[in-house]
């Protein structure tokens, strides 16, 4: 489930009745229609009526409604008359970059990645700042005491600051997704977090509406995230049901099905080193006596550190984690993130053979190299909020999210 925080001081930016029933039943295929028409129009730049005819199925007449609706809502404008062959000029629709924007704030380790994008999916600020830095700063501000605020709290002061500088008001971010690492509860607080100092246990999703004046925030797990980027636009496209997870650092498995992020009930799952610490695997990894921590052994072997011999025992184990998992998910795909020598093609390839050593029929899941790592957060981050902005100026459950422009890749 979202763990979604909506000040009740400012409007909600969601329906208050349920998502699927944004639009009456006889409004769906114009909702649908009106959805691919914001698509071509976000995607291309711009369109004209007869490409948005053709492109939505739909008459003249309902393209032009659309339109209007669009104009209306504040995502697209008209044009200048463009030159058509030797008829009159045709009128076309292009992107509208205002007001309504939604955000994607990453919290990391070491630092946090902040984007601002219109409904359209054209990025206007895309920030990183270091949190030595923010440290540094709020100590001189404390006259060389130790700062009052924790990351957490500095990392959201600088995104009010960020916006305020750029005259945005937190109530023009009509949708706000935040990504941790870590355990998050429904109420946006996380619960546990072992790479953030000052995380576990700071309300994000409180402090981000009172801080920065954001009417819709939602806070999300990582991972979770990562997946949501590799579904929109990454090899995970297509599939319905997969499971992401790295080579390193406790798995941290990320679970789509029905082309869903699935929590659990508990909100757990992928969270903590349970595979080790229950002795389904061995925390370490040994090789001509030399023992060597698993979680610690894909870094090695992609840094150089570790032989290669290492992959094998890297790849065995891994491939008893996976039997795992689609013993009781038995998803379309799993997704492997590491580096380029553990996920390289050779890699994938034995850790496939492997994996189908432990299978009972040769209809198994495909293994895959996963795509960007963690600049995949921060973009799932933003197709999530998309979707939850788009479904509600819509009004339909699902809609289409539009290609980002100038996004992180």
């Amino acid at each position: 489930m979202a763990h979604e925080i909506v000040d009740p001081a400012l409007p909600r930016t969601r329906a208050a009745v349920p998502e699927s029933t944004g639009r009456p039943d006889s409004q769906r295929l114009y909702a649908a229609a009106l959805a691919r028409i914001l698509q071509r129009i976000s995607d291309h730049g711009s369109a004209t009526i007869a490409e948005l005819v053709d492109i939505a199925g739909v008459s003249r007449p309902t393209v032009q409604r659309a339109l209007a609706e669009l104009e209306q809502l504040g995502v697209i404008d008209q044009a200048e008359l463009r030159a058509s062959g030797t008829g009159r000029p045709a009128r076309s629709w292009v992107p509208r970059t205002g007001a309504r924007l939604v955000m994607a704030l990453d919290i990391r380790r070491e630092e946090s990645r902040l984007v601002l994008a219109g409904l359209t999916g054209r990025v206007v600020v895309d920030e990183v700042f270091g949190h030595q830095a923010l440290l540094a700063e709020a100590e001189r501000s404390a006259a060389g005491g130790p700062p009052a605020d924790g990351i957490p709290e500095l990392v959201l002061r600088r995104v009010a600051a960020r916006l305020a500088a750029a005259g945005i008001a937190g109530t023009d971010v009509v949708e706000a997704v935040i990504g941790v690492s870590g355990i998050v509860a429904d109420d946006g607080t996380i619960l546990l977090s072992t790479n953030v100092p000052g995380l576990t246990g700071y309300p994000v999703g409180r402090r981000a509406v009172e801080l920065v004046g954001l009417p819709s925030v939602t806070v999300e797990n990582d991972m979770n995230l990562r997946a949501v980027g590799e579904l929109h636009a990454g090899i995970a496209r297509g599939l319905s049901s997969f499971v992401y997870l790295t080579n390193h650092t406790f798995h941290r498995p990320a679970v789509v099905l029905g082309g869903a992020l699935w929590h659990g009930h508990h909100r757990t799952v992928g969270e903590g080193d349970q595979l080790t610490r229950s002795g389904v695997i061995s925390p370490r990894l040994t090789l001509d006596g030399h023992s060597v921590e698993y979680f610690d052994v894909a870094g090695g072997i992609d840094s150089g550190a570790l032989d290669r011999a290492w992959l094998e025992l890297l790849n065995d184990q891994l491939a008893k984690v996976i039997a795992v998992l689609c013993y009781v998910l038995d998803p379309e795909a799993v997704l492997v993130h590491g580096g380029p020598v553990t996920t390289g093609p050779a890699a994938i390839a034995d850790l496939q053979d492997r994996f189908l050593g432990y299978t009972v029929t040769d209809s198994a899941p495909h293994l895959l190299a996963a795509g960007h790592g963690s600049e995949l957060t921060i973009s799932g981050a933003l197709v999530l909020a998309l979707k939850q902005a788009l479904g509600t100026t819509l009004g339909m459950p699902d809609p289409p999210v539009p290609r980002i422009h100038g996004a992180p890749s």
